[in-house]
């Protein structure tokens, strides 16, 4: 499993950078250097992740998948009738109102005491969610279908959103290169797009909430429907309106992450990095996902040329290698 660090100062999970050198909280702010055995454990643990994603052949994934998963974790929590629920888990990490456990075929949403409505407001959202009638790419596939739902004794609840097996959280694959990130943000293109056609806006779109198929790049965004709401109204925390334009932000901000510029400045032009790629992502988001989508497919082909399929043959110098 992936070990976790607690800020020291708030106690909160910290975020590592792409090198796994160090350790920020996204709460409070607190980073420090790792010292040399978390530093060797997070170096094997991107190795890992790495080899797995070189497999071509579905013996290959599955004997990957059953290594890595082999070291999978447990936590059993109590429902209030006094069933035991039992969770291997390959990672878990902390969202502002829920602690996420992702197991093999679900992600589990453990919702704290005074969060439970946050569970009904997910419920909700994710049940506004219409696709339309000529969709031919399935895309409900890669949004959150819920398929349980309980209360726990301690007071707290959770809810289970079923994933594909293959899928794994963004967050682990670390730095990427530009054409990969290419291909996660067609399909994030996509999500967006689906989004808009519904009227919702997902503030928390990020590697945290989004899921990657590294055999297919398929993109799912399955966590984040806590703080979704409708075009032009209030945020949650009721602190700002939100429109469907936050969606194409998140985008860009998830592509430049993916890169390894994580400090909101703007994306370099570098060997792996063509110059429409930076373009695309520090450009301001089009009048609708419609038009971002069509712009971004004219950058895609500046970039790269025409599209073509390469296998996602990640290796330790993009997961977790300094730029330079």
């Amino acid at each position: 499993m992936m070990k976790h660090l607690n800020c020291v100062n708030c106690g909160a999970p910290m975020r590592l950078d792409v090198s796994a050198l160090t350790a920020v909280c996204r709460y409070c702010g607190t980073s420090y250097v790792l010292n040399h055995e978390d530093t060797d454990y997070y170096h094997t643990f991107f190795r890992r992740m790495g080899d797995m994603l070189g497999g071509s052949s579905e013996q290959e994934r599955r004997q990957r998948a059953d290594e890595v998963w082999k070291n999978a974790d447990e936590q059993t929590f109590e429902s209030i009738d006094g069933n035991r629920i039992e969770v291997r888990y390959l990672s878990r990490f902390r969202m502002r109102d829920a602690e996420i456990f992702v197991a093999r075929r679900n992600i589990v949403f453990h919702f704290h005491r005074d969060s439970m409505a946050k569970a009904d407001h997910y419920r909700k959202m994710v049940s506004l969610l219409d696709y339309p009638s000529a969709d031919t790419r399935n895309l409900s596939d890669f949004f959150p279908c819920v398929t349980g739902g309980f209360a726990l004794n301690d007071g707290t609840g959770i809810l289970v959103i079923r994933k594909h097996e293959d899928e794994y959280p963004l967050c682990l694959f670390g730095r990427l290169s530009g054409r990969h990130t290419a291909w996660i943000i067609s399909r994030m293109e996509n999500l967006c797009c689906v989004l808009e056609y519904n009227g919702l806006v997902n503030p928390l779109i990020g590697i945290d909430t989004l899921y990657i198929n590294p055999y297919t790049h398929q993109v799912s965004l399955y966590g984040g429907f806590s703080e979704t709401v409708k075009n032009n109204s209030l945020s949650v925390d009721g602190k700002s309106v939100l429109s469907t334009r936050q969606n194409l932000l998140g985008l860009r901000s998830t592509a430049a992450h993916l890169l390894g510029f994580q400090h909101g400045g703007s994306v370099r032009a570098e060997k792996n990095i063509p110059p429409a790629l930076a373009e695309f992502i520090n450009s301001q988001p089009q009048g609708s996902a419609y038009d971002d989508f069509a712009y971004w497919d004219e950058m895609l082909i500046k970039a790269y040329g025409e599209r073509k399929f390469i296998t996602m043959d990640t290796d330790d110098e993009q997961i977790y290698g300094n730029r330079g």
